[in-house]
């Protein structure tokens, strides 16, 4: 079934092909069982999500578990105090409100669409009877979790130990693995981040981002393409953390 947010019009493509395509980008069913694969494609259902609009919403019931076939995400989430903390960005084929694996009953962040996505849904029932009988499968998601894990850790020694210029170099040198595309200056990073968004991932101000990326643009290991980034000299960028 496919579900088309805000009238937005799909690929031309039939739903189970790219559902398919879907499921091949992502690492978690890279050596399930052919009965696995066969049955995800299956039960799956296909969305795609307009930028800007949410793919998943934080303390919503867990219905499904999501995967980005195309396009990229925002993940965020809302403070008590009303404040909202972005926790970090997934592109094609990665998962989204995995915590459902773990027994949460609503979704502990929210997932909004940077630009059109492609959102293929899983129901709960399904992945737990996939994780029951297919050995592989349970193998991958432990390799997810782990991963996730030590990039938090990461994040957490990067707030702890680096000032604000190297907090902000991570970021950017992460964005351009996750989102750098060839360009005449250098790679550009393709997700328009706003300096709030860079500021509320590396613990600091806006202004103070403001102020570093100017003086890194001075030095000349930046350059901008509108509201996107251009990393010219990503080695000696590097140097700099």
């Amino acid at each position: 079934m496919v579900t088309i947010q805000d009238n937005r019009r799909p690929s031309v493509d039939a739903p189970k092909v790219r559902i398919n395509r879907a499921l091949k980008l992502c690492s978690l069913f890279e050596k399930v069982a052919r009965a696995t694969f066969d049955n995800a494609l299956e039960v799956a259902e296909l969305d795609v999500v307009r930028a800007g609009m949410p793919i998943q919403k934080q303390d919503d019931n867990v219905t499904s578990l999501a995967l980005l076939g195309h396009g990229r995400a925002r993940l965020e989430r809302k403070l008590p105090s009303g404040q909202t903390v972005p926790l970090g960005y997934r592109g094609s084929g990665d998962l989204l409100g995995e915590a459902a694996l773990a027994g949460a009953q609503t979704y502990t962040e929210s997932a909004i669409a940077i630009d059109e996505s492609e959102v293929v849904r899983f129901p709960v029932a399904s992945i737990h009877a996939w994780l029951r009988d297919d050995p592989a499968l349970g193998v991958a998601l432990l390799g997810l979790l782990v991963d996730r894990q030590r990039a938090a850790e990461d994040r957490i020694e990067s707030l702890l130990f680096r000032n604000v210029e190297g907090r902000l170099v991570e970021f950017l040198l992460a964005a351009v693995d996750r989102w750098g595309v060839p360009d005449t200056r250098g790679t550009l990073i393709s997700a328009p981040i706003t300096h709030l968004e860079i500021a509320q991932s590396i613990g600091s101000t806006r202004e103070t981002v403001t102020i570093t990326l100017g003086a890194l643009r001075k030095d000349g290991l930046l350059a901008v393409a509108g509201r996107r980034l251009i990393v010219v000299d990503r080695d000696a960028l590097a140097k700099r953390r």
